[in-house]
């Protein structure tokens, strides 16, 4: 599935930065099966943080609300957002429905096996320097018009993480759309950013933990939904 591997300058870019951006990084034909998958998908969990207490709802028992429903939801939402952690978008938990075999579907064990398989995380490895990565954990994302990833560090204490990963699997994405993945450098006075990337159909970045990131939101004129396979690089150490 993947389509080069050209690790010894990959590495010395990830060393140099601690952030990766890699172009076409599975074969085109894999890539397209990966996000025919996820569009057909109709399973989707909606996660937003509630207070500092993760919140998965069903995605499809949301949208048949009432708009009066869903604005009292995105007022709450958009409240926290406005001062505090806050996310809110579709998700579909890969890895931990593999772990716990809560639910039988093809697909997700063979992304779950591909991301755990010797071939992906080797590159991973020689790519980050990371010997010790001993897994990674992935989920599906899907970001539609208002959905949204404020800054954060992917820090979690007693997770492990050494490094993240985002698969973009969106075909066509126009900037104008927003949904970029945002890098915040702190060493700037008033803050700023120090690179923002926008979906681009099977590319892979990788990024050291903990790094500031954000996802910003997604337009609400975007014509198509922003689809990903992210996750982090881990160790049971």
């Amino acid at each position: 599935m993947i389509a080069r591997e050209n690790n010894v300058e990959l590495a010395d870019q990830f060393k140099k930065v601690g952030r990766l951006h890699i172009p076409d990084f599975l074969t085109q034909s894999s890539a397209e099966v990966l996000y025919k998958n996820l569009s057909e998908q109709t399973q989707w969990n909606l996660v937003w943080n509630n207070d500092g207490k993760h919140t998965d709802m069903d995605f499809q028992a949301v949208e048949k609300w009432t708009e009066k429903q869903k604005k009292s939801l995105l007022e709450i939402v958009y409240k926290q957002a406005a001062g505090d952690f806050q996310y809110l978008f579709a998700n579909i938990p890969i890895y931990d429905i593999c772990q716990n075999d809560r639910l039988q579907v093809k697909f997700f064990d063979q992304v779950c096996d591909f991301m755990n398989s010797e071939l992906f995380l080797d590159q991973m490895r020689a790519i980050t320097g990371f010997e010790q990565i001993d897994f990674a954990d992935v989920q599906a994302t899907r970001y539609c018009r208002g959905h949204f990833l404020t800054e954060h560090d992917d820090n979690i204490s007693g997770k492990d993480r050494l490094a993240a990963y985002v698969l973009n699997l969106t075909p066509i994405w126009n900037d104008a759309w927003g949904g970029a993945l945002v890098f915040h450098d702190q060493n700037q006075s008033g803050g700023g950013f120090s690179q923002l990337i926008y979906p681009c159909f099977n590319a892979l970045n990788i990024f050291l933990v903990p790094q500031s990131h954000s996802v910003s939101m997604v337009s609400p004129y975007a014509m198509a939904d922003r689809y990903s396979l992210t996750g982090w690089l881990r160790t049971r150490l």
